[in-house]
């Protein structure tokens, strides 16, 4: 009898599990621009976006309330990484337009407080570049062996995409993942554990599972996702298009295990779009379809 009150007692605690928002901010930073793929540094002080054409990296202070053009390089907004200590930014921008075999793209690192420019590599058709222990790597650049390891066994990483497959550093070795099987993925992200993985399969929707691919737990449509801080719950977008244009989109909120579904946002009259979490702190941020930046702060409770 104690062990079915007892069950009970912790079934009733997990559907009682929340996440709500609490407080929405427009950030003033109009500018002109219109703004998309906000994310926040390693510290939650700065958020650094791009424009709709990536076309550039600004950095908003939070603290300063102060907007500040890093570069104008030519797609230079596409998949930029910064750093774990927040001191590097890093890019991949266009030098020279043409096709994928006339055109020229540099790796580029800068160096934030002084803008100090360093060219990595160069190229015809180069990646967008990852922090790997605060050093610059490309998915070209990693070991191609799934059995050859590199120096530091300890590094786990999510790189990318290559060919629609996940590409992943475990315990120092690069493995290419296919979890669902023939499977076409976007927006990989390591949970903060670095133990599972969070994915979008194109036709079959958001799903987490272990980096070798098992325990899969199907989300349900759940875009761009995100983990929180503490791993609970999946951050995502519930976007809706009529095959040309998206008409709609909600911040949504899915628990890692797939029990529950919250929406975060239920608002019409914004389409909110491509969320990232602070890693220090309970907020998101969001951008809009019509260029606008929203920062939501968010209460997680029992």
């Amino acid at each position: 009898m104690v062990k079915i009150i007892l069950f009970f007692v912790l079934f009733q605690s997990a559907l009682d599990a929340q996440i709500r928002v609490i407080a929405a901010e427009k950030l003033p930073v109009a500018k002109g621009e219109h703004w998309s793929n906000a994310v926040f540094s390693p510290t939650g002080e700065d958020i650094y976006m791009t424009n709709s054409d990536y076309n550039g990296i600004w950095q908003y202070s939070l603290v300063k309330k102060i907007l500040k053009e890093i570069t104008l390089d030519k797609y230079s907004g596409y998949n930029f990484v910064l750093s774990d200590d927040g001191s590097t930014i890093a890019y991949r921008r266009t030098a020279v337009e043409g096709d994928h075999r006339t055109r020229i793209q540099e790796t580029v690192e800068m160096k934030i407080k002084t803008m100090e420019q360093i060219v990595i590599e160069k190229g015809n058709s180069i990646a967008t570049p990852v922090f790997i222990h605060d050093r610059i790597s490309q998915t070209q650049k990693v070991f191609r062996s799934n059995s050859t390891p590199m120096l530091d066994q300890t590094v786990t990483q999510v790189v990318g995409i290559e060919e629609t497959k996940i590409v992943l550093i475990v315990n120092g070795v690069k493995t290419v993942a296919d979890p669902l099987q023939n499977g076409q993925y976007i927006w990989p992200v390591l949970s903060p554990d670095k133990r599972r993985l969070a994915v979008v399969e194109m036709e079959r929707g958001a799903f987490v599972s272990d980096l070798d691919g098992k325990n899969i737990v199907m989300l349900g449509k759940c875009n761009a996702p995100k983990w929180t801080r503490d791993g609970k719950w999946i951050i995502g977008m519930d976007d809706k298009d009529d095959g040309r244009s998206i008409y709609s989109s909600e911040i949504i909120a899915v628990s890692s295990d797939g029990s529950q579904r919250i929406a975060l946002t239920e608002t019409p009259s914004r389409i909110e779009m491509f969320p990232a979490i602070s890693p220090a702190g309970n907020k998101i941020v969001v951008t809009t379809l019509d260029g606008e930046v929203f920062v939501l702060t968010v209460e997680e409770g029992e």
